[in-house]
């Protein structure tokens, strides 16, 4: 099963940062930027990579990276 820092480095990966440089209290779209289009690119890109499906309603309350991280693990334990 992935670990956090699994998910963390997936994540930078698709943002084009180094891992290191990424903070999981960094807000999506004030800090880094990501727009509607942006953040989908990463959720599709999350899910793919671990074959995992998000549910619409869990989406809304997401706005800093780790709140993707919790619903990355969540739903690799579903």
């Amino acid at each position: 099963m992935p670990t956090t820092n699994d998910i963390m480095k997936a994540i930078a990966e698709h943002l084009g940062l180094n891992p290191e440089d990424l903070d999981r209290h960094a807000l999506l779209k004030e800090e880094l930027g990501l727009g509607p289009v942006e953040l989908n690119d990463l959720l599709i890109s999350l899910s793919q990579k671990f074959k995992i499906t998000f549910v619409r309603e869990d989406l809304e309350d997401i706005t800093k990276i780790d709140d993707l991280i919790v619903l990355v693990e969540d739903n690799l334990l579903d």
